[in-house]
């Protein structure tokens, strides 16, 4: 079954976060509480939800065209705000449910439970006991009949609860179907400890989720994955891995401690080591790290190696390709087959803009190498280490781009008696 619509209350300042950012757009394993929300309840409801918005709008601007927007000018209180939800709903028997804004672990099996006690009922709410005192509490999801809600709001005060809206349907005649839910089941966002509470919690069922599809984590509780994030099987995630954002990691991968990847994909067969990534693509069977800094734009192809303390941004790396160690490759067009040595620096930044370097299959960069785009070296081209390249090199060449060696004999015994004086 579904219910016509609903209202979720956004409004409230949510003084006890400290923060100007809304409650409903705070972040649980990635994903904005709101997004939760209205991804649990699609397919509970038939018409686009009414989110009820503080004036500054934040919540329509990232929600959009998903929902219906009305605005509490000031937080007077719930009553108030669901008053001015009211004026959207439909008139009529249809079901409508009620939801604060600061739920981010709304499970659709609960949607569907109140929504039939309402149907039988009129309407019904999730409740739970208190741990410490066995005493009631609302859960702060509510469903009933809409002309029943709209009466009953209207006999509130606006500064008036939800619970004395709840009283109000008494008055009416009509008791509200309590149904119990565990009280850890669904914590609301009231402060920061509920947030981390919140991101323990989402993040304990996401871990569940991929150890069901056949990923081995060997320290769960140190890892933190996305809501959004996908593993293949019998990918490894060791201790103190963090993905985010909509990362993809293929099958067969060993994630090592001290990962970072955001809105990363890695293809199959990957070994990463202190890898922070940004908005990069990894190819199949690519060993990477320690230390290796990926920044966004960066598409390394399948079968590379990219060593210690390398950074590449921007650039495109060719298969089978190697980065050794201590090496910045920014704003490249790299072939395949390439060696580029310890200490190599595509130096893109003139001052005003960014340029480009162009290296070409099987080339080989010697060890402390400087390319200053825009340059091009040509496939299978040498260029001798400690050079400074800043003229194209035509395919199959050597470039020398240094000063010539100059050995003066007996010189360091000169050189020593004259510090002596």
């Amino acid at each position: 079954m579904k219910a016509e619509t609903a209202i979720i209350l956004a409004a409230g300042r949510g003084s006890r976060m400290h923060s100007e950012t809304p409650t409903a757009l705070h972040a649980v394993a990635g994903r904005p509480i709101i997004d939760w929300m209205l991804g649990e309840m699609e397919s509970c409801i038939k018409m686009p939800p009414v989110i009820v918005d503080r004036p500054g709008q934040e919540i329509a601007a990232h929600v959009g065209e998903r929902a219906r927007y009305a605005v509490q000018p000031e937080p007077i209180g719930e009553a108030d705000a669901l008053q001015r939800g009211c004026e959207l709903l439909p008139d009529g028997d249809a079901l409508v449910l009620v939801l604060c804004g600061n739920l981010p672990l709304v499970d659709q099996t609960y949607l569907e439970a109140v929504m039939q006690a309402a149907q039988r009922d009129r309407a019904a709410m999730l409740t739970y006991a208190d741990e410490d005192t066995a005493e009631m509490h609302a859960c702060g999801i509510y469903c009933c009949e809409a002309a029943l809600l709209k009466q009953a709001a209207q006999r509130c005060a606006p500064e008036d609860s939800l619970e004395e809206w709840v009283n109000a349907m008494g008055a009416l005649g009509v008791e509200a179907h309590a149904l119990m839910v565990a009280e850890t089941s669904m914590p609301a966002v009231a402060d920061r400890r509920t947030l981390s509470l919140c991101e323990s919690l989402a993040n304990a069922a996401i871990v569940q989720r991929h150890f069901e599809n056949g990923v081995t984590l060997l320290d769960p509780a140190s890892v933190s994955i996305g809501a959004d994030v996908i593993i293949g099987q019998d990918t490894v995630l060791w201790p103190n891995v963090v993905l985010a954002g909509k990362t993809e990691i293929g099958a067969k991968c060993v994630i090592k401690g001290g990962c970072q990847l955001t809105d990363t994909r890695v293809g199959d067969g990957c070994t990463l080591t202190y890898v922070v990534a940004n908005q990069a693509e990894l190819g199949a069977g690519i060993a990477a790290g320690p230390f290796v800094n990926l920044r966004p734009g960066t598409r390394i192809a399948d079968g590379c190696k990219i060593g210690d303390f390398v950074e590449v941004k921007n650039s495109n790396v060719g298969q089978g390709t190697k980065l050794p160690h201590l090496s910045y490759i920014g704003d490249a067009d790299i072939g395949s087959g390439v060696n580029v040595g310890c200490g190599c620096v595509f130096v893109n930044y003139d001052g005003y803009a960014k340029h480009r370097t162009t290296v070409g299959d099987n080339v080989f960069l010697g060890c402390q190498t400087n390319l200053v785009a825009p340059v091009t070296v040509g496939d299978g081209a040498y260029t001798a280490a400690g050079s400074t390249i800043t003229h194209d090199v035509p395919p199959g060449a050597m470039a020398f781009a240094r000063a010539r060696q100059n050995n003066k004999e007996g010189y360091v015994e000169k050189f020593r008696s004259l510090k002596k004086k």
